[in-house]
Parts: C-alpha cells; structure tokens; sequence
C-alpha cells in the first residue's frame, strides 16, 4: 500500500510538473515567437507619426506577433538606403524617393506597402515680410534645405512646373532642426519643408501664420503621393505574415488617432516627452485635414493607392529627375500586404 501511495503520490508531482511546465511553455511561446522588426521614421517624432506609437504602446505590434522598435529617422533619402542595405526592416519614407532609388538600383529595389499620405506635404516656405509672393520671386534668394529631405529632392521639379531658374537661388544645406528657426530670424529667405512641421514650427517661434508663404508643390503640378511604409525586399520575401501583421497593427493606431487625438498625444509624449502638447494637437488636425484623412482617403479607404494616379506620379519623377528608367507600378507600391478595403474604412 505505501508503494502503491508513493507511486500515486509521484505521479501526482509529475503531472503536475507537467502542467507547470505546459503552462511555462503557453507564456513563454509569443515571446520565443515574435518576429523583430526595426522600424525608422523619416524625421524626428510628430503627432502624424502616432499611428505607429499607439501600435506599440496599445501592445497592438505585440498582439501580432511583432517585437517593433522605433526609430526616429534622418530624411527619407536616408531611410531608403537604411532600408535598402538591411539596417532597418521597414520605414516610413516618401515614396517618390523610392520611386528615384529603384529606377537607379533595381538590384536593390523595394516597394512601399501603405500609403499614410494621400496628399504630399511638401512645398516651399517664406516670411511675407521677404517680398516673396510667387516661385519666381525665390530667384536670387537663399533657400535653407537638408540633403536628404525629400522636399528638397523635388525641388528641381517644383521649379520646373513653377517655371523658374533653381540654379539662380542659393542652396544652404542646414540641419532639419534649424530650418524654421533660421527663417524665422531671416539667415535664410525660404526652405523647405512639409506644411503640418514648417508652419507649426514657425508658429512656434513666434512666426504666425498669416505672415507665412506657402509654395505647395501639389498646387503646381505635382500630383504626387508622400510618405508611407515601406519594407525590405528580403524582410518582405521571408516574413509576409508579420508584414501583413504589422499593417494592420498600424491601422489600428490610425483609427486610434482620429478617435482619440488627445490619447494620440499622449502616446508622442510618452516617447518624445520635450515635445509641447498643444502645439502637436494643432499639428495632428492639420496634418489629418490636408494629407491623411482626405476625402479620396474616406472614400477608398486608408493606405492604398490609385494606380493610374502612381503610374502619372512615376512618370513624372522618372521625367523631372531625367532617370535612367520609369520603375513599374507593382515595383513602387504592393497592395498585397493590406488588409480589405472594408477593414481600411476609417470612419
């Protein structure tokens, strides 16, 4: 009888060991699981960027499977060659940077998979003081700009469609961080930049609005997308599911921020704690009302691309920047990441 009762009392133990150890496995198995993903953001973090902040601080990344880091980043040309060389898996780039670098290095060509900017921000900005009314007007000026800021890679087009001599205005290259504050202590004429940072900057320093001109290169021509996400070619061929993951994470946060912009704020304070909160408040509604939530955005859905619009964006990238080829559609933009179009309704 006492063997018999050791022997229950053993198996006992062991079955409970068992379950211990199956348990163990159960919390220990998405961590072991989850996919890394080195995530870079094209500038310094602003409110436009907290879809991405909110997937990561709500556990949305997490719940996916996904082990995400972010980065803040040093201007889209930057992050594409990051992307392109493996430093990070995935970015948030402009997409006509990407339609530059893939016509010159197909070998290394990579696609965007969402698009986060229906409209382009970018244009050209100028105190009213300066005298500047009009593009041709920045003849014989300077223009503060940064390398590898995509705005300033389209400013060769810009002037072509505005019809002016770019090679009679004087470039300085300057750090992104110093743009709005040089202008607005006039050590430049203009610069360039993306409408929700420059004219809240210059807000920011005392610049306001009404004393602000705006060149916006969509308002001459340039029917251009903007930023969105992009992934490497290698991440993308090995991982899909955790790219797919990772979109519709990102969705969510998208959604988030339009629902609730002050927790959105919070979510940027809590990583970029110097920011000032009331200014990315006023930064997040405009970045929305011209670029993200726009009317083709609610009408199609968030993230995806009109095809004939991109085929006429390459063209005239591939035309403006004189490439040595015109990149196809599918090699700039793959929609087979997204989610349904009805998961992508914002409203």
């Amino acid at each position: 009888m006492r063997f018999k009762t050791l022997t229950s009392g053993i198996r006992t133990f062991l079955g409970g060991a068992a379950l211990i150890g199956v348990v163990l496995t159960a919390f220990s198995a998405p961590a072991m699981s989850q996919t890394r993903i080195r995530f870079a953001l094209d500038w310094s973090p602003g409110s436009y960027h907290t879809p991405f902040l909110i997937a990561l601080y709500k556990g949305y990344y997490k719940a996916e499977g996904l082990d995400v880091t972010i980065d803040r980043g040093k201007g889209s040309g930057e992050v594409v060659r990051q992307i392109a060389s493996g430093v990070y898996e995935m970015g948030h780039p402009d997409i006509n940077v990407i339609i530059d670098f893939n016509a010159r290095n197909p070998a290394q060509a990579f696609p965007m998979v969402m698009m986060a900017y229906e409209q382009i921000p970018s244009g050209i900005f100028a105190l009213k003081k300066s005298g500047i009314t009009k593009p041709a007007q920045l003849e014989g000026h300077t223009l503060g700009a940064t390398i590898n800021d995509s705005t300033f890679r389209l400013w060769p087009l810009f002037a072509k469609h505005a019809k002016f001599d770019p090679s009679k205005v004087e470039i300085k290259s300057i750090d992104p961080s110093l743009r709005e504050a040089l202008l607005a202590k006039e050590q430049v004429d203009s610069i360039t930049g993306q409408v929700f940072r420059s004219l809240l900057d210059l807000r920011a320093r005392g610049v306001p609005d009404d004393q602000v001109v705006a060149f916006m290169y969509k308002d001459y021509g340039l029917d251009l997308y903007g930023n969105g996400v992009a992934v490497s070619r290698t991440f993308m061929k090995e991982n899909p599911q955790a790219v797919k993951g990772f979109l519709r994470a990102t969705i969510k946060g998208v959604k988030d921020m339009i629902n609730d912009p002050k927790m959105a704020i919070e979510m940027l304070v809590r990583y970029e704690p110097l920011v000032n909160p009331q200014l990315e408040a006023d930064r997040l509604k405009l970045a929305l009302s011209c670029c993200i939530y726009t009317d083709n955005v609610r009408k199609d859905g968030y993230g995806g691309v009109d095809i004939e619009r991109l085929k006429r964006s390459i063209a005239l990238i591939a035309q403006g920047y004189n490439l040595p080829r015109a990149p196809a559609p599918e090699e700039v933009f793959d929609a087979s990441f997204l989610p349904p179009a009805a998961e992508r309704k914002l409203q």
